[in-house]
């Protein structure tokens, strides 16, 4: 007959060709995924609450935010600071958190101020809290939304 065979040089050519394009399929499919996971939140809020009291004469208020937040990473972030937009007000916090832990904190928002309604009881204000993993040069926010008590 008059059929040849495949050189076991050019057949070991071809086998390694395949194994580095599947290589690295693999290693982009890797690298996908851990871009993907990096970029999810590390920080949790567990608890936004608003708390609002009235001078006694009813023109005056004061609101108080109560928060929780964890660390819900596998590694260590910096809560730098704690807007309320709906007041116009950003807090620097700096509170390091390890992995697993969860902070608690309480900020005064309006001191003193005239009475609105727009802070009455039931209202929802966002608060955004803005963190830093270790190891990232950006920060990263997330957002929630808390009910004036």
């Amino acid at each position: 007959m008059g059929v040849k065979a495949i050189s076991p040089v050019i057949a070991t050519l071809i086998l390694i060709a395949i194994a580095v394009i599947a290589g690295v399929f693999v290693l982009r499919q890797f690298i996908l995924l851990s871009n993907t996971s990096s970029q999810q939140n590390m920080l949790q809020v567990q608890d936004v609450t608003f708390f609002r009291t009235i001078s006694p004469d009813g023109t005056k208020m004061n609101v108080t935010l109560q928060y929780s937040v964890k660390n819900v990473g596998q590694r260590q972030i910096t809560l730098k600071a704690v807007r309320v937009p709906d007041a116009n007000k950003e807090f620097g916090v700096e509170v390091t958190l390890n992995p697993g832990q969860v902070y608690s904190g309480s900020i005064l928002v309006l001191n003193n101020t005239a009475y609105t309604q727009a802070w009455d009881t039931g209202t929802e204000h966002e608060v955004t809290f803005v963190y830093q993993v270790l190891g990232q040069p950006y920060n990263q926010t997330i957002t929630q939304k808390g009910v004036v008590q």
